[in-house]
């Protein structure tokens, strides 16, 4: 699945169902459909971490910024070992033009997130809005470091433009 990447075996039926569909409106642009399938599921469910997930990633989609904080929030609240919520809330306040906030939600992250290459790069992105060009490019060598693919995506990325002029 591309938006959704994983199932617990304590997944009823009906919400692999509804994971599976909204993944597939993302991937074919329609996240107010995504939505609609989310917003089926009972309520029992509705705080299962695949279904945060897939709400997060939505509201994104959505550009509803301060949802998915909220969301990605409770989801750091009540699975502290999944680090995706920490990225995603992350970016949410950053798309928020909330950046100091950003970085202080990743440098507060746990040490092993913080050896993943996804939060030094989302570390690049927002120092660089912010202006401090050297601890963005810092970042983005540690980002790239830990996983090369990163080079790339740091070279056509609107945020980290202002390092390569």
């Amino acid at each position: 699945m591309l938006y959704l990447n994983s199932t617990s075996e304590k997944q009823t039926v009906e919400l692999q169902r509804a994971l599976l569909a909204a993944d597939g409106y993302l991937f074919l642009g329609l996240p107010k459909e995504a939505l609609k399938e989310l917003d089926d599921i009972d309520e029992e469910n509705q705080r299962d971490s695949a279904m945060l997930r897939a709400r997060i990633r939505v509201l994104l989609h959505l550009r509803r910024w301060t949802e998915a904080n909220d969301l990605s929030t409770l989801g750091c609240d009540i699975y502290p070992d999944e680090n995706e919520f920490m990225v995603q809330r992350a970016f949410a306040l950053h798309q928020m033009k909330k950046g100091g906030e950003a970085v202080q939600v990743l440098l507060n992250a746990p040490e092993w997130i913080r050896r993943t290459g996804i939060l030094h790069y989302n570390l690049a992105c927002y120092e660089a809005q912010l202006g401090d060009a050297d601890t963005a490019r810092q970042c983005i060598r540690a980002a790239i470091e830990i996983n090369s693919s990163f080079k790339k995506n740091a070279r056509q990325d609107p945020d980290l433009q202002g390092l390569w002029n």
